[in-house]
């Protein structure tokens, strides 16, 4: 869904501090007039029949308009199957409990269709307490964990104005943003996320696809190539400081029945070969060309990655051959689709005394810094 016009871009510039390095920050705020205060609505998973909660103090369950239905202390546990309206789960200590997982802010169970939606419901700068640390080392350089949280405030910006009408925001996992509760929190990226908090990276007044991935393998790539579509901001650009990073190259064996289980569904018979047919210009692989005895068929090497598993195949940029044995050897660079921030380029590039600013504005061309303010 794309970002609606009647987001207001404020055109007011302060010249703000990030890190050592002054830069121009613009205040940012979209058209709702409380989106500052507006949680992050995670997806957690769906209910079964049996589910429970637990608090260090009083757990208060809520309906719909808000009154208190039930007060519980220690632990709550209930049936949300049988529910027909939605309730929220909230605690006068600081985390609710939820499957060995302690969550800030509140819970929300609404029934849909048959399903129980769980969604945390957690203000945005504390939803980045957990997702800093669960997609980087905490022991980290400060700058590479500042580059992290702002790439990640402005990840989920732009999910909150694009999901409105959606159920949820984000969920826990790669699809979105890895999000492993108050478990994972440390005082490192805690302090990033303080030391930045409110900035977001911006172009032509709207959020950016703030894309990051693992190790880029030298070059990052263009996503007109991973997702059929252009990005003006997201250019392909040398990542050299990937090399320092773990992931940056790695190698693979594959037996056939793991290919031939894998590949079955093109129909082409018992693969016989595996050839690459074509490359972009950041050498990831474009098409590749599956040879069986019944025929062959080109296939997009995203698809190739989609189906063999991406920790069988960490990225698009490798070579692969059929040795004699009839397993497939594979050698690799990078890990992830390679759009965006390299996590192990900013990474590297932290260490060489780069500050957030100077990495964000080297994976993200032509954007500028803003700060998000109450309308």
């Amino acid at each position: 869904m794309k970002i609606q016009k009647s987001i207001l871009f404020i055109s007011l510039v302060i010249l703000g501090q990030i890190g050592c390095a002054s830069v121009m920050v613009t205040n940012w705020a979209p058209e709702e007039s409380n989106f500052k205060s507006k949680p992050v609505r995670v997806f957690l998973g769906y209910a079964t029949e049996e589910e429970t909660f637990k608090s260090s103090g009083e757990i208060i369950v809520r309906d719909a308009n808000d009154l208190t239905i039930k007060r519980a202390y220690d632990f709550l546990s209930l049936n949300p199957t049988a529910l027909k309206a939605p309730i929220s789960i909230h605690s006068n200590s600081q985390f609710l409990e939820y499957k060995g997982v302690s969550y800030r802010g509140s819970v929300l169970l609404k029934p849909i269709e048959g399903k129980v939606y769980i969604i945390n419901l957690v203000p945005i700068e504390e939803y980045l307490l957990s997702v800093v640390p669960s997609e980087v080392s905490a022991s980290w350089p400060k700058e590479a964990l500042k580059a992290q949280a702002i790439c990640a405030r402005t990840y989920v910006v732009r999910e909150m104005l694009n999901r409105k009408k959606q159920e949820f925001d984000v969920d826990t996992s790669t699809n979105t943003q890895v999000y492993k509760g108050k478990n994972k929190e440390h005082r490192n990226t805690t302090e990033a996320v303080f030391e930045t908090e409110g900035l977001i990276l911006i172009h032509k007044g709207q959020p950016i696809q703030s894309f990051f991935h693992s190790n880029a393998g030298g070059y990052t790539e263009d996503p007109i190539n991973v997702w059929g579509s252009p990005v003006e901001y997201l250019k392909p650009v040398p990542s050299e400081y990937d090399k320092d990073g773990e992931q940056y190259s790695w190698e693979e064996k594959w037996k056939p029945d793991f290919v031939n289980t894998n590949l079955q569904y093109l129909g082409v018979g018992e693969i016989q070969d595996i050839i690459v047919s074509s490359r972009f210009p950041s050498s990831r692989v474009n098409e590749m060309e599956i040879i069986g005895t019944s025929g062959s068929k080109k296939i997009k090497a995203t698809e190739f990655r989609k189906k063999l598993g991406a920790t069988k195949l960490k990225s698009t940029r490798f070579g692969i051959r059929k040795e004699e044995s009839g397993d497939y050897f594979i050698k690799g660079l990078g890990s992830g689709h390679g759009v965006g921030m390299s996590q192990w380029g900013s990474f590297a590039m932290a260490k060489s005394q780069f500050n957030h600013r100077e990495i964000l504005q080297h994976y993200f061309k032509g954007i500028e810094f803003a700060r998000i303010v109450a309308r």
